[in-house]
């Protein structure tokens, strides 16, 4: 990250920084944005809400790159996710087959996190009282569509009707047999979570509808 802060600074253009996941990095990030440097940076739910312990469950469906962290460093996330220093909130979506993820040592990094991203961050953000649900929607909408420049991310006319219509207090299981992509290698398996889509709308089309009850 200090090469890309180096970048920034020197040239004036902006910089985004992806899978934030360290006490380190945010302090870095943090200290930059101070400085009036053009940096911004993303995590992911499994950053603020999974720890390295789950590693010792030799399950790749744990691994990613980054990896997954301390518990200090999920508090420093979600630090910077209440001061404004990370400016959105990602899934880093990897797909992967079973038979990829058999083997804990030599399988691909990576998770699956579309279906389970908000959900998540309601858990562990916005029901502890660390995020207004607002802010959580802002984080995972309008700031990234603004960081890349496209008029998305807001319910203004004239933008594009892309809409989640979700319930904030349902709460449900992650089974990863009943989730809707290929591939089934999430690191929520099996946890609980407060939340959940019922209805995502893309240019004003349902494209997906779930009226499914645990």
């Amino acid at each position: 990250m200090a090469n890309q802060r180096t970048y920034a600074a020197s040239t004036g253009l902006p910089v985004h920084i992806c899978h934030i996941s360290t006490r380190g990095s945010v302090a870095m990030l943090r200290e930059a944005r101070k400085r009036g440097i053009p940096v911004t940076g993303e995590t992911a739910p499994h950053y603020f809400m999974l720890s390295e312990e789950l590693l010792k469950k030799r399950d790749a469906d744990y691994r990613m790159n980054p990896p997954l962290r301390t518990q200090d460093d999920i508090e420093a996330v979600i630090e910077g996710l209440c001061d404004g220093t990370i400016s959105a909130i990602a899934t880093d979506h990897a797909p992967h087959t079973a038979e990829e993820k058999a083997d804990f040592l030599h399988a691909p990094n990576g998770v699956i996190g579309l279906e389970t991203s908000l959900a998540a961050g309601i858990t562990a953000l916005v029901n502890p009282g660390y995020l207004e649900l607002t802010r959580l929607i802002s984080l995972m909408s309008l700031q990234p569509a603004q960081i890349l420049g496209i008029s998305a991310g807001t319910l203004t006319v004239g933008c594009p009707a892309d809409v989640v219509i979700f319930d904030p207090d349902e709460q449900w299981i992650v089974k990863p047999d009943e989730l809707h992509g290929k591939s089934r290698n999430t690191p929520f398996k099996d946890m609980t979570l407060t939340g959940r889509v019922k209805t995502t709308l893309l240019g004003g089309r349902a494209v997906y509808q779930n009226n499914k009850i645990n």
